[in-house]
């Protein structure tokens, strides 16, 4: 990540989580670590240049057992907790750790960022704009989910299917 940031190569970036070849658990499911550490790397990068990264982030997961929505808002939300996290690392400390050559001290300064509980600073964030501190609760008390699962059998049933079980 941090290379091609600084050779100017990366576009983009998928988030999603796999275990062996398939991508469709939710961010962070499997190893939340090493999606800090890349945004750890991008946060470096703009700390280094003054200029933040030109990234498009993408979702990218096929959820087969989670429900579609939940499993997209648990997803934003993991995205939003790391990335806030890797704000958080003392870039002037690592650097000097780096250059110290003390690997403890630098691996203690980003598990610091990375163990610090963030869910406060996260639901002031979204207060202040007008949006639920808790995503996943408001979507979940919404009915949005129960309204589109409603549409959908309707939808079914208007084209002649049976009715049959669903995951979305």
């Amino acid at each position: 990540m941090a290379f091609l940031l600084d050779e100017g190569l990366l576009g983009g970036f998928h988030f999603n989580d796999r275990k062996y070849a398939d991508d469709d658990l939710t961010l962070g499911a499997i190893d939340p670590y090493a999606v800090f550490r890349i945004f750890s790397a991008v946060a470096q990068h703009a700390h280094d240049t003054g200029q933040p990264a030109s990234i498009a982030y993408m979702v990218d997961q096929s959820h087969n057992l989670k429900p579609k929505l939940e499993a997209m808002v648990q997803t934003v939300c993991e995205a939003q907790k790391l990335y806030l996290k890797a704000q958080l690392v003392d870039r002037d400390a690592l650097a000097s750790a780096q250059r110290a050559g003390d690997i403890v001290q630098a691996e203690c300064l980003l598990r610091a960022a990375f163990e610090h509980d963030v869910t406060p600073l996260l639901g002031d964030w979204r207060a202040a704009r007008g949006l639920a501190s808790d995503p996943l609760q408001a979507l979940r008390e919404s009915g949005v989910i129960e309204q589109l699962a409603q549409q959908r059998s309707a939808a079914r049933l208007a084209r002649g299917e049976t009715a049959s079980a669903s995951y979305a």
